[in-house]
């Protein structure tokens, strides 16, 4: 044989092994690549998740995607089931990609997409036949199902759950005192009580301690936003304390002192007046709100009571004057018709603003008892 024949069997003996080891080799990798998936501690970063309702009660059977980042932005989701639990385990590669965020979802539940977290709480659905049944409630009965109810969410319209707990409020507002005292549902029930505004609710409210501030850790005082927009005309020096305190942002939360300054302005009284006027010294950031607040009171405006609601709600919306007054909207009474709900609409250069104020018919005659902002949409007028 020629050697230039020689040397082309070398050359396909040569290639052929080189075939055969890179046949090994990705065999080899495709093995480790298996194993080191199998084995997360050796290849992968853990976490953890759980799932519970508004109780604090683990919900097996979660769908629980996650969206894994990659470092040139692509995302990869990873697909979990939460265990009998409520937890899922699960696995990423560092190398590759990072948890930005989850979603949750399951039947009869509210499901909803955040941030990558360890713990998701999602809110079980009612309807309203389902609130009228636990209406028809008593004792701990009615407790423990309203609790329930406070920790889940409406599938019905808009306001129904609350309309509804305000007309049945001489049935609920005892349940909700003590719920108030429950630290899962206490914002909820404080929230409802306030809407409510019966003095003596409200006298409760003002005196029980704050809630945890694990339960809105961004804004741990925005409870007091409900309940400093309901003490038009206080009742007590509890009450007078609160509203200074909001009035003078010692919650450093610009909702809770714009409530305040509100109500004090509502008030108009000589006490209003010289909180707010503390208030202008000391809460620099509010100076035009409050300039405005003490302007209306020292035009002696007439105090809101009237026989007619109609014409006081009016009043109301036109004293609040907050950019233009759109109208108001139709009344909700209780089932005793001595409590209401009227809401108010505004429009400011940006935005549609709703309002939801309370009154009490005492001795034939309304009163205001506080008004709260209940929705807010970007609506740019056009001139």
């Amino acid at each position: 044989m020629k050697p230039s024949g020689r040397r082309c069997i070398r050359a396909v003996t040569d290639v052929a092994k080189a075939r055969h080891y890179i046949s090994m080799d990705m065999k080899l990798s495709k093995f480790l690549f298996v194993l080191l998936a199998a084995v997360p501690s050796l290849s992968g970063a853990e976490f953890s998740i759980q799932t519970v309702d508004g109780l604090d009660r683990p919900i097996p059977g979660v769908q629980v995607e996650v969206s894994c980042l990659s470092p040139d932005r692509k995302k990869a989701p990873l697909r979990f089931k939460s265990d009998e639990n409520g937890l899922v385990h699960g696995t990423y590669d560092a190398a590759l990609c990072t948890p930005q965020s989850a979603s949750v979802a399951k039947p009869g539940y509210q499901s909803y997409f955040s941030g990558f977290r360890s713990r998701y709480v999602l809110r079980k659905q009612f309807d309203q036949q389902e609130v009228l049944r636990v209406v028809e409630l008593n004792g701990a009965d009615l407790e423990r199902e309203l609790g329930e109810l406070l920790v889940g969410i409406s599938t019905g319209e808009l306001n129904q759950f609350t309309d509804t707990v305000f007309y049945y409020e001489a049935r609920l507002r005892s349940a909700l005192r003590n719920l108030a005292r429950d630290p899962y549902v206490t914002e909820r029930a404080r929230d409802l009580l306030s809407l409510i505004a019966a003095p003596e609710d409200l006298q409760l409210v003002t005196q029980l301690a704050p809630p945890s501030s694990a339960s809105n850790p961004g804004f741990p005082d925005r409870w007091r936003y409900k309940v400093a927009t309901a003490l038009v005309g206080p009742d007590s020096e509890d009450e007078w304390s609160f509203l200074r305190r909001c009035a003078l942002n010692e919650f450093n939360d610009r909702w809770v002192d714009a409530g305040a300054i509100q109500t004090l302005k509502l008030t108009a009284s000589p006490r209003s007046q010289k909180i707010l006027e503390e208030a202008q010294q000391q809460n620099q950031f509010r100076a035009r709100s409050i300039a405005s607040a003490l302007e209306y009171i020292k035009s002696n405006p007439p105090i809101l009571l009237d026989a007619d609601l109609k014409a006081l709600a009016e009043r109301t919306a036109e004293a609040m004057k907050i950019g233009t007054w759109q109208g108001n909207g139709k009344t909700r009474l209780n089932q005793a018709g001595d409590k209401a709900l009227v809401d108010f609409t505004f429009q400011t250069s940006e935005d549609r603003l709703g309002y939801t104020a309370t009154f009490h018919k005492l001795d034939g005659a309304w009163t205001l008892r506080g008004a709260h902002e209940t929705y807010q949409a970007f609506v740019m007028t056009v001139h």
